[in-house]
């Protein structure tokens, strides 16, 4: 999503905004997010050097949740898949991160009809790399994810959000037709999306 597009939406969240019950925010909600990322590549492997440098793609997926409520207090716990479009090409091969998940906790206070939250957890990141005429290894490799938003109502029980997340996704080995490789990133989440709330 681009910079202007995340503007526009980000316009719409405060200007269409409908008033939220006292508490509003408390239950389960399914929804859907689009957005972008930046990686920091860094990697190695016996033969050549590994994935390096940075890269930019687009992200998109759902998450799945529950808020608990008391004043203006809102606490609640948080999943969501992503596909991501993101690589790096090296000397003899190529490191790819296709998908994201995690599992976080988030907390926030609401101000008026919006609700401001931080957000921690853990983060899971599908590594795959492929050397050329060796073969390839995938897997997914645990890290820290924390960031935060901003969300609110625009429609009965329809809110829309804009949060932006660090994810490190640490190097971990890979062992490709013999050849150990060790293959991470630091990844940078921008993303906007709606939630129906039950």
């Amino acid at each position: 999503m681009s910079a202007q597009a995340m503007k526009w939406f980000l316009i719409i969240l405060l200007v269409a905004g409908s008033p939220v019950l006292a508490d509003g925010w408390r239950g389960p909600y399914v929804g859907f997010h689009l957005g972008g990322a930046a990686a920091d590549f860094s990697g190695q492997n016996v033969a050549t050097l590994g994935a390096s440098g940075d890269a930019r793609g687009a992200v998109g997926g759902v998450q799945v949740g529950y808020n608990w409520q008391r004043g203006s207090s809102v606490l609640g716990a948080e999943a969501d898949l992503s596909f991501a479009d993101l690589g790096d090409r090296f000397p003899g091969g190529r490191f790819e991160e296709d998908v994201m998940t995690s599992l976080r906790i988030r907390a926030g206070v609401t101000r008026g009809d919006t609700l401001l939250f931080g957000s921690l957890g853990v983060a899971w990141t599908e590594h795959e790399t492929t050397l050329t005429g060796v073969g390839h290894a995938s897997d997914f490799e645990p890290g820290l994810v924390m960031g935060g938003g901003a969300e609110r109502f625009i429609w009965d029980n329809i809110s829309g959000r804009v949060e932006a997340y660090f994810v490190d996704a640490p190097a971990d080995t890979q062992v490709i037709g013999g050849t150990p490789t060790a293959n991470g990133s630091q990844n940078v989440v921008f993303r906007a999306g709606l939630s129906l709330h039950f």
